[in-house]
């Protein structure tokens, strides 16, 4: 099946999709993107889905001049579509908006896009969609399940517009079988970078060139991997490196926020590629601001995941408020 362009309209909204595999960088290429949003003629408005605990994703983004909703504990592509689409209708008109929403690593882009294009709700509600999808260059190919496999080519299958990352790490055998893979998958999306996205962007919005994402062959969609939300302990910035450094690397994604002193908190993440550093970003401590941890792979067992913390030397507990 092929979806037919719908003409953009001051009355429809645009949409970008942000889709990705798991811990290909998807969260920060939105941060990355807001700021170069910001003297657009479109005020971004951001709808966030990820497995349990959308809101550590939500914290990270405030105060980059887009409106922010998470979507948690389900999956936008099946779980969540009813919420999605209520995310959708509940968007201000009076904002200018253009919503971008960032799937979860593991969602069916064909399932999402006929979810967009062909609930009767919505269209009326929505303009030129455009799905720019983030690879993660070192790990291209390099997943363990044949379904986790499916996903990631789908997900380059059906995108408009293609941008890596991680491309420092991947050797030049890896990245011509990446782009030979491209070749075959979807040789019209280009592949661009974050600035040239921008200006492709601006320009879609207004005036639409490139196809809509390509949902011509669906694949089958199960979800293969658990999920499960913990609360870390304070920990000192260092004992938090070697705790995600410690967990083995068949957990796909490790995301979360953690109080590191009685004023400074960190988001961090982890990913399954073995010469990857976790990344640590450290903020000032905010009321608001809740620890917690997520992580997602195949058989997880809560047991283990909280005994991993016991491994950390106890660190007095701060009061802040």
């Amino acid at each position: 099946m092929r979806i037919t362009r719908m003409n953009y309209t001051t009355e429809r909204i645009p949409v970008l999709i942000v889709a990705g595999f798991l811990g290909a960088g998807k969260t920060t290429f939105i941060r990355n993107l807001l700021p170069l949003l910001a003297n657009g003629t479109h005020a971004p408005y951001v709808i966030l889905n990820d497995f349990v605990n959308a809101s550590i994703d939500v914290q990270s983004l405030k105060g980059l001049g887009a409106e922010i909703k998470g979507l948690a504990a389900g999956c936008v592509c099946c779980d969540e579509t009813g919420s999605l689409i209520d995310a959708i209708l509940r968007v201000p008109s009076s904002i200018r908006p253009l919503i971008i929403i960032e799937a979860n690593g593991t969602t069916d882009p064909y399932r999402l896009i006929e979810t967009i294009t062909l609930t009767a709700s919505l269209k009326k509600r929505v303009g030129a969609i455009l799905q720019a999808t983030i690879i993660n260059e070192s790990r291209w190919g390099k997943r363990l399940l044949p379904g986790d496999k499916r996903t990631e080519r789908a997900q380059a299958s059906t995108a408009s517009v293609i941008l890596t990352n991680r491309s420092e790490r991947a050797s030049d055998k890896q990245k011509r079988k990446l782009r030979d893979n491209l070749m075959e998958l979807n040789p019209r999306a280009p592949l661009l970078e974050l600035d040239s996205f921008v200006d492709l962007l601006l320009r879609e919005i207004t005036e639409p060139n490139l196809p809509s994402p390509n949902i011509s062959n669906p694949i089958p969609h199960i979800h293969h991997h658990v999920a499960i939300h913990l609360t870390p302990p304070t920990m000192s910035l260092e004992h938090l490196r070697q705790w995600l450094l410690s967990l083995p690397r068949d957990i796909l994604r490790i995301k979360g926020l953690a109080r590191i002193s009685d004023t400074e908190m960190a988001y961090f993440n982890r990913t399954d590629d073995p010469f990857e550093s976790p990344r640590i970003i450290t903020t000032d401590a905010q009321e608001s601001m809740e620890p917690a941890v997520v992580f997602i792979g195949p058989g997880l067992k809560e047991e283990f995941l909280r005994n991993s913390f016991s491994n950390l030397q106890p660190i007095q507990k701060f009061s802040i408020f």
